[in-house]
């Protein structure tokens, strides 16, 4: 038996996805998609956040039915435990001793149009500045206030 095919359709790299086209739930390319990861976990996967690598899985997969990108709207809030993924290079390698893995799939998020913002309060929690947070990522006053205004604004939370 041959085994499926990976692949990283929108987000190179980061993501990989296997297209199942007779699959019972489909994504609808006529619709529009507004989603919003609350991330908290530190926990990787291949290298790099597993929540980040979720959403570069979620944008595959929607690339995979031809959902046009203007019609995925997605908003990843970072805190807790991964607040630090936000860190600039030089931060990141000052406190954690090596360089951000996560960098290269954040410009790539971005690039492709995902809002990435961590939580104010979070930073602070672990004596983060501002200044240390990498130009990919927004600075909110707290994800408290963020995952709420976004669910009134539409977005489904996706875990």
């Amino acid at each position: 038996m041959k085994s499926q095919e990976w692949q990283t359709p929108a987000i190179e790299g980061y993501g990989r996805v296997v297209d199942f086209p007779n699959a019972a739930a489909q994504p609808d390319p006529n619709k529009e998609y507004k989603v919003l990861f609350h991330i908290t976990s530190d926990a990787e996967k291949e290298g790099v956040n597993t929540s980040l690598w979720k959403i570069a899985r979620f944008i595959n997969l929607m690339e995979l039915r031809k959902v046009p990108k203007e019609q995925i709207h997605i908003i990843a809030v970072i805190s807790g435990a991964a607040t630090a993924i936000t860190l600039n290079d030089q931060a990141y390698l000052e406190r954690l001793k090596r360089d951000n893995p996560n960098l290269d799939l954040l410009k790539k998020l971005v690039t492709y149009g995902v809002t990435i913002e961590v939580c104010g309060q979070a930073l602070a929690e672990r004596d983060f500045k501002p200044s240390e947070v990498n130009h990919f990522t927004t600075l909110t006053l707290s994800a408290m206030i963020d995952i709420p205004t976004h669910q009134m604004e539409g977005y489904t939370i996706m875990y």
